[in-house]
């Protein structure tokens, strides 16, 4: 415990600074970091992400703005926001693979997007013995 002297040191109150204080206040500030870094789609979209945002819980900060990114290309933020919040929460994390999965195909192949990628599973499936 450190002892300081409060205002120009004349005064005869004292107040006491415990190192428990300091852990308290940098746990604090650690979590307001924690709370304000931005999801995939607020970061690409350069807003700031608030507790509402729909997509902060399916693209995190690191991996989430590419995936957003391509996402946001082929579909757009506003049409797969509608297709979220029409789905059961249960389900939503598979629609935005396979979301994810289909823009980034999509983009990689713009005539078939994942259809090549089915197709040629179907074609080595039938040429194995």
């Amino acid at each position: 415990m450190v002892e300081s002297r409060g205002g120009d040191g004349s005064s005869g109150t004292r107040r006491r600074i415990c190192a428990n204080g300091a852990k308290r206040a940098m746990a604090r500030v650690t979590q307001e970091v924690l709370i304000t870094v931005p999801c995939g789609d607020c970061k690409f979209l350069k807003r700031k992400c608030t507790r509402e945002c729909i997509f902060a819980l399916y693209f995190g900060t690191d991996q989430g703005v590419g995936s957003f990114a391509a996402v946001h290309k082929v579909f757009g933020a506003s049409d797969v926001s509608k297709l979220l919040s029409n789905i059961s929460s249960n389900h939503c994390h598979k629609a935005v693979a396979t979301i994810s999965y289909e823009a980034q195909t999509r983009l990689s192949d713009p005539v078939y997007g994942c259809v090549s990628t089915i197709l040629i599973f179907l074609i080595s499936e039938q040429q194995s013995p």
